[in-house]
């Protein structure tokens, strides 16, 4: 296959990547506007609220690492699909939102399955990037999650004006789900990437080297 093929097939691989990179900021920012117009409503204090807003992060801060290991064990596509099932079947949670616990728990599992999906989608954009461009590929995935930050809340605020939270929350299911559906049929499995195995033995020679030893006891 030639060069220009590559860059074809790369460039059409990654959109639906793209697509779950505006998922996870779409969802983070979408449901935080609407928390703040609506706390009142469903009997929120300014405590309930920050911890709310916070849940979604705090899963990603906890699991990113915990999914990334898992993507270079299993490869990267398996994680990403299952992520984004993951996110729409745990929006469904939020179709309670009026109930403080389970607004909770759908924030709480939303940035749990984003802390899936998230990383491995941009792990594989960076092993599709051809011909040395993967700063443009990124930039491009960039600006696609950008894009969810951006019109998450006015986007959010039209749903929950319209249907409430219960709205927002299956729109952002089905948007999950369909972006899943998408990354499962457009783009290509990758196998994990070889791992060097790193014994004890491996350990002791790189510690008692010289170029190691001298500038250690200097």
């Amino acid at each position: 296959m030639n060069a220009p093929g590559l860059a074809v097939n790369a460039r059409s691989a990654t959109v639906p990547l793209y697509a779950a990179g505006f998922v996870t900021a779409f969802g983070a920012h979408s449901i935080a506007a609407g928390l703040g117009a609506q706390s009142e409503n469903i009997g929120l204090t300014l405590l309930n609220l920050g911890i709310l807003l916070a849940l979604y992060d705090v899963s990603e801060i906890f699991l990113k690492p915990v999914f990334g290991a898992l993507s270079d064990r299993i490869g990267a596509k398996p994680v990403v699909v299952g992520g984004l099932l993951a996110f729409a079947a745990l929006s469904l949670i939020g179709l309670w939102a009026a109930d403080p616990l389970m607004l909770g728990l759908a924030r709480l599992g939303q940035g749990a399955a984003a802390s899936a999906f998230s990383p491995a989608s941009s792990a594989m954009v960076a092993r599709l990037a051809a011909g040395g461009k993967a700063g443009t590929y990124f930039g491009r995935y960039g600006s696609w999650k950008s894009l969810g930050y951006v019109i998450g809340p006015l986007l959010g605020a039209f749903l929950i004006l319209a249907g409430g939270f219960a709205l927002l929350f299956g729109a952002l299911a089905a948007l999950a789900a369909a972006t899943a559906v998408w990354v499962l049929v457009s783009v290509p499995h990758l196998a994990p990437l070889p791992r060097q195995r790193y014994t004890v033995v491996d350990l002791f020679r790189q510690v008692t080297e010289r170029r190691f030893l001298v500038p250690t006891l200097v």
